[in-house]
Protein backbone atom coordinates (compact mmCIF):
# COMPACT_ATOMS: atom_id res chain seq x y z
CA UNK A 1 0.00 0.00 0.00
CA UNK A 2 1.70 3.62 -0.97
CA UNK A 3 2.36 6.01 1.65
CA UNK A 4 -0.47 8.93 1.24
CA UNK A 5 0.17 12.59 2.52
CA UNK A 6 -2.35 14.18 3.96
CA UNK A 7 -3.60 17.70 3.03
CA UNK A 8 -2.94 20.45 5.22
CA UNK A 9 -6.54 20.55 5.99
CA UNK A 10 -6.65 16.36 7.23
CA UNK A 11 -3.97 17.25 9.18
CA UNK A 12 -5.39 20.57 10.78
CA UNK A 13 -8.58 18.24 11.56
CA UNK A 14 -7.04 15.69 12.70
CA UNK A 15 -5.52 17.92 15.54
CA UNK A 16 -8.76 19.85 15.63
CA UNK A 17 -10.16 16.20 16.79
CA UNK A 18 -7.20 15.43 19.50
CA UNK A 19 -7.34 19.10 20.95
CA UNK A 20 -11.12 18.91 21.35
CA UNK A 21 -11.11 15.43 23.38
CA UNK A 22 -8.02 16.39 25.41
CA UNK A 23 -9.64 20.07 26.26
CA UNK A 24 -13.70 20.04 25.52
CA UNK A 25 -13.61 23.39 27.47
CA UNK A 26 -11.53 25.09 24.87
CA UNK A 27 -12.66 27.11 21.86
CA UNK A 28 -10.39 26.10 18.69
CA UNK A 29 -13.62 26.59 16.06
CA UNK A 30 -13.17 29.28 15.12
CA UNK A 31 -10.24 30.45 12.94
CA UNK A 32 -8.34 33.67 14.46
CA UNK A 33 -8.60 31.91 18.37
CA UNK A 34 -5.29 31.67 19.76
CA UNK A 35 -5.21 27.75 20.33
CA UNK A 36 -6.54 27.38 16.65
CA UNK A 37 -4.08 29.23 15.10
CA UNK A 38 -1.33 26.99 16.95
CA UNK A 39 -3.26 24.23 15.63
CA UNK A 40 -3.08 25.43 11.91
CA UNK A 41 1.16 25.72 12.52
CA UNK A 42 0.75 22.65 14.09
CA UNK A 43 -0.54 21.26 10.89
CA UNK A 44 1.69 22.65 8.51
CA UNK A 45 4.67 21.17 10.31
CA UNK A 46 2.77 17.67 10.23
CA UNK A 47 1.84 17.94 6.54
CA UNK A 48 5.51 19.00 5.64
CA UNK A 49 6.83 16.08 7.86
CA UNK A 50 4.89 13.61 6.11
CA UNK A 51 5.58 14.98 2.81
CA UNK A 52 9.71 14.33 3.86
CA UNK A 53 8.65 10.76 5.07
CA UNK A 54 7.57 10.33 1.01
CA UNK A 55 10.14 11.85 -0.07
CA UNK A 56 12.94 9.52 1.34
CA UNK A 57 10.56 6.69 0.91
CA UNK A 58 10.79 7.38 -2.70
CA UNK A 59 15.23 8.45 -2.52
CA UNK A 60 15.14 4.54 -1.29
CA UNK A 61 13.64 3.01 -4.33
CA UNK A 62 15.43 2.89 -7.65
CA UNK A 63 11.97 3.62 -9.85
CA UNK A 64 11.14 6.65 -7.46
CA UNK A 65 14.44 8.03 -6.78
CA UNK A 66 15.09 11.42 -8.81
CA UNK A 67 18.17 13.68 -8.82
CA UNK A 68 21.25 12.91 -6.85
CA UNK A 69 19.75 9.63 -5.27
CA UNK A 70 19.51 8.43 -8.77
CA UNK A 71 22.59 9.27 -9.84
CA UNK A 72 24.15 7.38 -6.82
CA UNK A 73 21.24 4.39 -7.76
CA UNK A 74 22.99 4.62 -11.41
CA UNK A 75 26.51 4.44 -10.18
CA UNK A 76 25.68 1.40 -7.38
CA UNK A 77 24.98 -0.52 -10.63
CA UNK A 78 27.86 0.90 -13.04
CA UNK A 79 25.32 3.25 -14.92
CA UNK A 80 26.85 6.96 -15.02
CA UNK A 81 24.29 9.83 -16.19
CA UNK A 82 25.33 11.36 -19.46
CA UNK A 83 26.75 14.62 -20.10
CA UNK A 84 25.09 17.43 -22.18
CA UNK A 85 24.66 16.87 -25.81
CA UNK A 86 24.70 19.01 -28.65
CA UNK A 87 20.75 20.39 -30.60
CA UNK A 88 20.59 19.70 -33.90
CA UNK A 89 17.88 19.65 -36.53
CA UNK A 90 17.00 18.50 -40.19
CA UNK A 91 16.57 21.27 -43.14
CA UNK A 92 17.33 23.92 -40.49
CA UNK A 93 20.15 26.17 -42.08
CA UNK A 94 19.43 27.98 -45.67
CA UNK A 95 22.72 28.14 -47.44
CA UNK A 96 22.67 30.49 -49.92
CA UNK A 97 25.57 31.06 -53.38
CA UNK A 98 26.00 30.35 -56.77
CA UNK A 99 24.18 27.79 -58.96
CA UNK A 100 25.77 24.16 -58.44
CA UNK A 101 28.15 25.98 -55.34
CA UNK A 102 28.61 23.16 -52.66
CA UNK A 103 28.79 22.55 -48.91
CA UNK A 104 29.93 19.66 -47.08
CA UNK A 105 29.40 17.60 -44.12
CA UNK A 106 31.33 19.24 -41.39
CA UNK A 107 31.81 22.33 -42.79
CA UNK A 108 31.67 24.75 -39.65
CA UNK A 109 29.86 27.91 -38.86
CA UNK A 110 29.64 30.39 -35.90
CA UNK A 111 26.91 31.55 -33.97
CA UNK A 112 27.53 35.49 -34.37
CA UNK A 113 25.50 36.53 -31.42
CA UNK A 114 26.79 33.77 -28.56
CA UNK A 115 29.95 32.53 -30.13
CA UNK A 116 28.56 29.29 -30.25
CA UNK A 117 29.84 26.55 -33.43
CA UNK A 118 27.69 24.12 -35.22
CA UNK A 119 28.23 22.19 -38.34
CA UNK A 120 26.48 21.25 -41.63
CA UNK A 121 25.17 17.44 -41.45
CA UNK A 122 24.59 16.55 -44.74
CA UNK A 123 26.34 17.75 -47.93
CA UNK A 124 24.52 19.85 -50.98
CA UNK A 125 24.34 21.42 -54.28
CA UNK A 126 22.68 24.67 -54.71
CA UNK A 127 19.94 24.67 -56.78
CA UNK A 128 18.00 26.40 -59.82
CA UNK A 129 16.27 28.49 -56.53
CA UNK A 130 19.89 29.45 -55.42
CA UNK A 131 19.55 28.66 -51.80
CA UNK A 132 19.65 24.49 -49.83
CA UNK A 133 17.98 24.13 -46.55
CA UNK A 134 20.48 21.54 -44.84
CA UNK A 135 20.84 19.58 -41.85
CA UNK A 136 23.04 21.54 -38.87
CA UNK A 137 24.25 20.00 -35.59
CA UNK A 138 26.14 21.81 -32.93
CA UNK A 139 29.69 21.48 -31.73
CA UNK A 140 29.40 22.86 -28.69
CA UNK A 141 26.65 21.19 -26.44
CA UNK A 142 23.78 22.08 -23.93
CA UNK A 143 20.68 23.69 -24.01
CA UNK A 144 22.32 27.28 -25.04
CA UNK A 145 22.65 25.48 -28.60
CA UNK A 146 19.38 25.20 -29.31
CA UNK A 147 18.77 28.32 -31.29
CA UNK A 148 15.77 30.01 -32.64
CA UNK A 149 14.85 30.84 -36.36
CA UNK A 150 16.05 33.48 -37.80
CA UNK A 151 19.65 33.61 -35.90
CA UNK A 152 22.20 33.73 -38.27
CA UNK A 153 25.39 31.54 -38.44
CA UNK A 154 28.77 32.72 -40.38
CA UNK A 155 31.13 29.99 -42.08
CA UNK A 156 34.42 29.54 -41.03
CA UNK A 157 36.01 29.24 -43.84
CA UNK A 158 33.03 30.03 -47.06
CA UNK A 159 32.85 27.27 -50.07
CA UNK A 160 33.25 28.68 -53.35
CA UNK A 161 30.61 30.22 -54.83
CA UNK A 162 28.67 30.37 -50.98
CA UNK A 163 27.71 33.00 -49.22
CA UNK A 164 29.58 33.49 -45.74
CA UNK A 165 25.82 34.42 -43.79
CA UNK A 166 23.37 31.49 -43.57
CA UNK A 167 19.48 32.08 -41.38
CA UNK A 168 18.17 29.87 -39.64
CA UNK A 169 14.51 28.74 -41.36
CA UNK A 170 13.49 26.45 -38.02
CA UNK A 171 14.06 26.68 -34.48
CA UNK A 172 17.21 23.99 -33.77
CA UNK A 173 14.69 22.12 -30.95
CA UNK A 174 16.13 18.60 -31.23
CA UNK A 175 18.45 17.35 -28.65
CA UNK A 176 20.47 19.96 -26.95
CA UNK A 177 20.24 19.07 -23.30
CA UNK A 178 22.14 20.01 -20.22
CA UNK A 179 22.37 16.54 -18.95
CA UNK A 180 20.87 13.12 -19.88
CA UNK A 181 16.97 13.16 -18.73
CA UNK A 182 16.19 11.86 -15.81
CA UNK A 183 13.63 9.69 -17.05
CA UNK A 184 16.06 8.16 -20.15
CA UNK A 185 18.75 7.56 -17.32
CA UNK A 186 16.72 6.22 -14.97
CA UNK A 187 15.53 3.84 -17.60
CA UNK A 188 19.24 2.32 -18.20
CA UNK A 189 20.02 1.91 -14.85
CA UNK A 190 16.81 0.35 -14.45
CA UNK A 191 17.45 -1.95 -17.66
CA UNK A 192 21.05 -2.34 -15.88
CA UNK A 193 19.53 -3.84 -12.55
CA UNK A 194 16.53 -6.17 -14.44
CA UNK A 195 19.23 -7.97 -17.36
CA UNK A 196 23.14 -7.50 -15.15
CA UNK A 197 25.83 -7.71 -18.04
CA UNK A 198 26.16 -10.82 -19.38
CA UNK A 199 29.50 -10.33 -21.40
CA UNK A 200 27.84 -9.99 -24.79
CA UNK A 201 24.03 -10.91 -24.68
CA UNK A 202 21.74 -8.65 -26.78
CA UNK A 203 21.04 -5.98 -23.67
CA UNK A 204 24.83 -5.46 -23.26
CA UNK A 205 25.43 -3.78 -26.60
CA UNK A 206 22.46 -1.85 -26.07
CA UNK A 207 23.52 -1.07 -22.45
CA UNK A 208 27.19 -0.13 -24.13
CA UNK A 209 25.50 2.02 -26.89
CA UNK A 210 23.09 4.06 -24.70
CA UNK A 211 25.71 4.72 -22.33
CA UNK A 212 27.49 7.14 -24.99
CA UNK A 213 27.12 10.65 -24.79
CA UNK A 214 24.85 11.44 -27.88
CA UNK A 215 22.89 8.19 -28.73
CA UNK A 216 19.43 8.09 -27.14
CA UNK A 217 18.60 5.05 -28.41
CA UNK A 218 20.71 1.42 -29.61
CA UNK A 219 19.45 -1.71 -30.99
CA UNK A 220 20.96 -4.80 -31.44
CA UNK A 221 20.90 -7.49 -34.23
CA UNK A 222 21.84 -10.78 -33.90
CA UNK A 223 23.11 -13.47 -35.88
CA UNK A 224 21.52 -11.23 -38.85
CA UNK A 225 25.01 -11.59 -41.27
CA UNK A 226 25.13 -14.97 -40.22
CA UNK A 227 25.85 -17.11 -36.84
CA UNK A 228 27.33 -15.25 -34.07
CA UNK A 229 27.52 -11.52 -36.02
CA UNK A 230 26.67 -8.60 -34.42
CA UNK A 231 25.18 -5.92 -36.39
CA UNK A 232 24.00 -2.76 -34.29
CA UNK A 233 22.05 0.69 -34.68
CA UNK A 234 22.55 4.06 -32.63
CA UNK A 235 20.24 6.63 -33.00
CA UNK A 236 20.00 10.38 -31.79
CA UNK A 237 17.00 11.86 -30.32
CA UNK A 238 14.88 13.63 -33.13
CA UNK A 239 11.86 13.52 -35.15
CA UNK A 240 13.37 12.84 -38.46
CA UNK A 241 16.30 11.51 -40.39
CA UNK A 242 18.67 13.38 -37.98
CA UNK A 243 18.14 10.51 -35.58
CA UNK A 244 20.67 9.00 -37.62
CA UNK A 245 23.96 8.96 -36.79
CA UNK A 246 26.79 9.98 -39.12
CA UNK A 247 29.61 7.93 -40.46
CA UNK A 248 32.23 9.55 -38.42
CA UNK A 249 30.01 9.11 -35.26
CA UNK A 250 29.31 5.46 -36.18
CA UNK A 251 32.64 4.86 -36.56
CA UNK A 252 33.12 6.27 -32.29
CA UNK A 253 30.35 4.19 -31.77
CA UNK A 254 31.83 0.23 -33.13
CA UNK A 255 35.37 2.05 -31.32
CA UNK A 256 34.06 2.00 -27.83
CA UNK A 257 31.83 -1.41 -27.91
CA UNK A 258 35.46 -2.95 -29.47
CA UNK A 259 36.95 -1.81 -26.07
CA UNK A 260 33.87 -4.01 -24.38
CA UNK A 261 32.39 -6.59 -26.94
CA UNK A 262 34.07 -10.37 -26.67
CA UNK A 263 37.05 -10.72 -28.83
CA UNK A 264 35.82 -12.50 -31.58
CA UNK A 265 33.15 -9.86 -32.07
CA UNK A 266 35.21 -6.81 -31.79
CA UNK A 267 39.31 -7.38 -33.13
CA UNK A 268 40.28 -6.77 -36.17
CA UNK A 269 38.04 -8.54 -39.13
CA UNK A 270 35.52 -9.52 -36.45
CA UNK A 271 31.57 -9.95 -36.73
CA UNK A 272 30.71 -6.49 -35.28
CA UNK A 273 28.79 -3.92 -37.61
CA UNK A 274 27.36 -0.80 -37.47
CA UNK A 275 24.34 -0.63 -40.04
CA UNK A 276 24.22 2.63 -42.02
CA UNK A 277 20.72 4.23 -41.47
CA UNK A 278 18.65 4.68 -44.60
CA UNK A 279 15.48 7.27 -44.57
CA UNK A 280 12.38 5.87 -45.25
CA UNK A 281 9.82 8.63 -45.51
CA UNK A 282 5.98 7.97 -44.88
CA UNK A 283 2.65 9.77 -44.73
CA UNK A 284 0.12 9.21 -42.06
CA UNK A 285 -3.32 10.48 -42.49
CA UNK A 286 -6.28 9.62 -39.81
CA UNK A 287 -9.24 10.55 -39.67
CA UNK A 288 -11.28 11.55 -36.47
CA UNK A 289 -14.51 11.66 -35.56
CA UNK A 290 -15.23 14.02 -32.43
CA UNK A 291 -17.46 12.93 -29.00
CA UNK A 292 -19.60 15.72 -30.22
CA UNK A 293 -18.92 18.07 -27.33
CA UNK A 294 -18.36 21.79 -28.01
CA UNK A 295 -15.06 21.66 -26.53
CA UNK A 296 -13.67 19.54 -28.88
CA UNK A 297 -15.05 20.34 -32.17
CA UNK A 298 -13.07 21.25 -34.91
CA UNK A 299 -12.82 24.62 -35.99
CA UNK A 300 -14.75 25.00 -39.14
CA UNK A 301 -16.84 23.33 -41.90
CA UNK A 302 -14.68 21.30 -44.54
CA UNK A 303 -16.92 18.94 -45.69
CA UNK A 304 -16.55 20.68 -48.79
CA UNK A 305 -12.36 21.22 -48.53
CA UNK A 306 -11.19 24.23 -49.92
CA UNK A 307 -8.13 24.21 -53.07
CA UNK A 308 -5.75 26.26 -52.60
CA UNK A 309 -4.99 28.62 -55.80
CA UNK A 310 -2.21 30.77 -54.76
CA UNK A 311 -0.30 31.08 -51.75
CA UNK A 312 2.30 34.32 -51.51
CA UNK A 313 4.79 34.07 -48.67
CA UNK A 314 5.89 37.50 -48.36
CA UNK A 315 2.47 38.68 -47.22
CA UNK A 316 1.42 35.38 -45.88
CA UNK A 317 -1.96 35.36 -47.95
CA UNK A 318 -3.30 31.76 -48.63
CA UNK A 319 -6.01 32.32 -51.68
CA UNK A 320 -8.79 29.38 -52.18
CA UNK A 321 -10.18 28.44 -55.70
CA UNK A 322 -13.23 29.34 -55.06
CA UNK A 323 -14.98 31.81 -52.11
CA UNK A 324 -13.79 30.12 -48.54
CA UNK A 325 -16.38 28.43 -45.93
CA UNK A 326 -18.62 30.62 -44.24
CA UNK A 327 -17.98 29.14 -41.02
CA UNK A 328 -14.35 29.60 -41.35
CA UNK A 329 -13.24 33.11 -39.42
CA UNK A 330 -10.12 34.80 -37.66
CA UNK A 331 -8.07 32.09 -35.00
CA UNK A 332 -9.95 29.69 -36.78
CA UNK A 333 -6.70 26.27 -37.23
CA UNK A 334 -6.36 25.15 -40.77
CA UNK A 335 -4.01 22.30 -42.62
CA UNK A 336 -2.68 21.98 -45.96
CA UNK A 337 -2.81 18.62 -47.72
CA UNK A 338 0.26 18.28 -50.45
CA UNK A 339 -1.49 17.31 -53.57
CA UNK A 340 0.89 19.30 -55.91
CA UNK A 341 3.27 19.81 -53.48
CA UNK A 342 4.87 17.90 -50.78
CA UNK A 343 3.59 19.27 -47.09
CA UNK A 344 3.75 18.57 -43.17
CA UNK A 345 0.49 18.69 -42.70
CA UNK A 346 1.54 21.07 -39.58
CA UNK A 347 -1.33 22.96 -37.85
CA UNK A 348 -1.61 26.93 -39.28
CA UNK A 349 -3.95 29.17 -37.36
CA UNK A 350 -5.75 32.47 -39.63
CA UNK A 351 -4.41 36.27 -38.56
CA UNK A 352 -7.34 37.52 -40.34
CA UNK A 353 -9.98 37.27 -43.62
CA UNK A 354 -8.73 38.33 -46.67
CA UNK A 355 -11.57 39.78 -49.43
CA UNK A 356 -14.24 36.56 -49.96
CA UNK A 357 -11.57 33.54 -50.92
CA UNK A 358 -8.54 34.77 -48.95
CA UNK A 359 -6.52 34.64 -45.18
CA UNK A 360 -3.63 35.39 -43.84
CA UNK A 361 -1.63 32.72 -41.83
CA UNK A 362 0.07 34.23 -38.60
CA UNK A 363 3.33 32.14 -39.45
CA UNK A 364 3.97 30.91 -43.15
CA UNK A 365 4.10 26.77 -43.63
CA UNK A 366 7.41 24.74 -43.52
CA UNK A 367 6.67 24.30 -47.67
CA UNK A 368 5.06 26.88 -50.03
CA UNK A 369 1.50 25.64 -50.66
CA UNK A 370 0.71 24.65 -54.59
CA UNK A 371 -2.64 25.07 -56.60
CA UNK A 372 -4.81 22.26 -56.06
CA UNK A 373 -3.81 21.72 -52.55
CA UNK A 374 -6.58 20.75 -50.34
CA UNK A 375 -7.09 22.58 -47.07
CA UNK A 376 -8.80 21.15 -43.73
CA UNK A 377 -10.01 22.42 -40.75
CA UNK A 378 -7.99 22.27 -37.31
CA UNK A 379 -9.12 22.37 -33.90
CA UNK A 380 -8.16 21.31 -30.33
CA UNK A 381 -7.63 17.82 -31.05
CA UNK A 382 -5.19 18.24 -34.45
CA UNK A 383 -2.21 19.31 -32.52
CA UNK A 384 -2.25 16.93 -29.47
CA UNK A 385 -2.81 13.68 -31.73
CA UNK A 386 -0.44 14.77 -34.55
CA UNK A 387 2.48 15.57 -31.61
CA UNK A 388 1.60 12.16 -30.15
CA UNK A 389 2.05 10.55 -33.84
CA UNK A 390 5.33 12.49 -34.58
CA UNK A 391 6.57 11.53 -31.18
CA UNK A 392 5.59 7.98 -31.65
CA UNK A 393 7.48 7.57 -35.10
CA UNK A 394 10.26 9.78 -34.04
CA UNK A 395 11.13 7.27 -31.49
CA UNK A 396 9.73 9.03 -28.50
CA UNK A 397 7.82 7.03 -25.62
CA UNK A 398 3.95 8.38 -25.62
CA UNK A 399 2.29 7.92 -21.92
CA UNK A 400 -0.85 8.17 -21.14
CA UNK A 401 -2.46 11.64 -20.01
CA UNK A 402 -5.72 13.18 -18.28
CA UNK A 403 -7.25 14.02 -21.53
CA UNK A 404 -5.01 12.54 -24.18
CA UNK A 405 -1.53 11.06 -25.03
CA UNK A 406 1.57 12.62 -23.86
CA UNK A 407 5.14 12.52 -25.74
CA UNK A 408 8.14 11.57 -23.44
CA UNK A 409 9.41 15.27 -24.14
CA UNK A 410 6.37 16.86 -22.94
CA UNK A 411 6.05 14.47 -19.67
CA UNK A 412 10.19 15.71 -18.83
CA UNK A 413 9.73 19.45 -19.29
CA UNK A 414 6.20 19.24 -17.11
CA UNK A 415 8.20 17.25 -14.33
CA UNK A 416 6.05 14.40 -14.52
CA UNK A 417 6.87 11.42 -12.99
CA UNK A 418 6.99 9.04 -16.12
CA UNK A 419 7.42 5.56 -14.03
CA UNK A 420 3.90 6.51 -12.67
CA UNK A 421 2.21 7.35 -16.01
CA UNK A 422 0.98 4.32 -18.53
CA UNK A 423 2.31 3.42 -21.83
CA UNK A 424 0.47 4.16 -24.82
CA UNK A 425 3.16 3.42 -27.25
CA UNK A 426 6.89 2.62 -27.62
CA UNK A 427 8.39 4.97 -29.98
CA UNK A 428 9.37 3.18 -33.44
CA UNK A 429 12.98 1.96 -34.41
CA UNK A 430 14.39 1.07 -37.19
CA UNK A 431 13.41 -1.96 -39.30
CA UNK A 432 12.56 -5.03 -37.59
CA UNK A 433 9.98 -7.09 -39.34
CA UNK A 434 8.01 -9.79 -37.92
CA UNK A 435 10.01 -8.54 -34.55
CA UNK A 436 12.77 -11.01 -35.40
CA UNK A 437 15.24 -9.42 -33.45
CA UNK A 438 13.54 -8.22 -30.63
CA UNK A 439 10.75 -6.29 -28.87
CA UNK A 440 10.76 -3.06 -30.57
CA UNK A 441 8.76 -2.19 -33.60
CA UNK A 442 10.38 -0.83 -37.08
CA UNK A 443 7.03 -0.02 -39.16
CA UNK A 444 3.92 2.14 -38.70
CA UNK A 445 0.79 -0.34 -37.21
CA UNK A 446 -2.50 0.91 -37.98
CA UNK A 447 -3.60 -0.19 -34.69
CA UNK A 448 -1.14 1.59 -32.61
CA UNK A 449 -1.75 5.02 -34.91
CA UNK A 450 -5.57 4.78 -34.29
CA UNK A 451 -5.27 3.99 -30.22
CA UNK A 452 -2.64 7.53 -29.71
CA UNK A 453 -5.78 9.34 -31.42
CA UNK A 454 -8.84 7.09 -29.44
CA UNK A 455 -7.11 7.95 -25.78
CA UNK A 456 -7.84 11.53 -26.11
CA UNK A 457 -10.75 12.53 -24.58
CA UNK A 458 -12.50 14.40 -27.03
CA UNK A 459 -12.00 11.42 -29.85
CA UNK A 460 -15.40 9.19 -30.15
CA UNK A 461 -13.14 7.05 -33.16
CA UNK A 462 -10.31 7.52 -35.25
CA UNK A 463 -9.85 5.52 -39.09
CA UNK A 464 -6.15 5.25 -40.52
CA UNK A 465 -6.15 6.06 -44.21
CA UNK A 466 -2.28 6.22 -44.50
CA UNK A 467 -1.15 3.98 -44.49
CA UNK A 468 -4.28 1.65 -45.31
CA UNK A 469 -2.20 -1.44 -43.75
CA UNK A 470 0.32 -1.83 -41.40
CA UNK A 471 3.63 -0.70 -43.01
CA UNK A 472 7.18 -1.83 -41.94
CA UNK A 473 10.90 -0.81 -42.86
CA UNK A 474 13.13 -2.59 -45.18
CA UNK A 475 15.24 -4.77 -43.88
CA UNK A 476 17.97 -5.21 -46.20
CA UNK A 477 19.05 -8.47 -47.50
CA UNK A 478 22.64 -9.39 -48.53
CA UNK A 479 24.62 -7.81 -50.47
CA UNK A 480 22.75 -4.46 -49.18
CA UNK A 481 23.21 -5.78 -45.72
CA UNK A 482 25.14 -3.08 -44.02
CA UNK A 483 21.66 -1.03 -44.68
CA UNK A 484 18.72 -0.81 -42.39
CA UNK A 485 15.67 1.29 -43.19
CA UNK A 486 13.94 3.19 -40.55
CA UNK A 487 10.78 5.39 -41.40
CA UNK A 488 10.63 9.26 -40.63
CA UNK A 489 7.44 11.19 -40.94
CA UNK A 490 6.49 12.83 -44.15
CA UNK A 491 3.03 14.71 -44.07
CA UNK A 492 1.32 13.76 -40.87
CA UNK A 493 -2.48 15.01 -41.39
CA UNK A 494 -5.22 14.85 -38.95
CA UNK A 495 -8.16 15.66 -40.17
CA UNK A 496 -12.29 15.55 -39.29
CA UNK A 497 -13.98 12.16 -40.90
CA UNK A 498 -17.04 12.87 -42.78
Amino acid sequence: MSYRIPTLVESAELLIAAFRAQFPERNVGAKRTYHRRRIDVLAMALTELHAHIQSAQDDLMPDTATGTFAERWGTLVGTDRKSATPARKSDALRVTGDLAATVSEGDTLVHEASGLRFAIAQDGVIPAELFLDVDIVAIDTGSRTRLDAGEVLVFDETPAGINSRAELQLDIDEDGFDIEQESAFKRRYLDAMGEPTAGGNDADYIRWQEALDGVEQAFVYPNRAGRGTVDIVSLHAGSSDERALSEAEAEVVVAALAELAPSQVSATGGSLRHLTVIPDEQDIELVVEPNGAAEWAFDWNDSTPPEVDTWDSGTRILTFADDRPASMKAGDRLCVHGVASSQTGEVLVIESLISTDGVKLETAPEVDPEPTDIVYAGGPLTAIIRDALLAHVGGDIVYAGDDGPIPAAVAEEENANVFALKVLAEGIGPANPDGAYGTWSGGLICTVLEGLANFCRGVRKSTCIIPASDYEAEDYAFPDDLQIGLVVPGEVLVRKAW
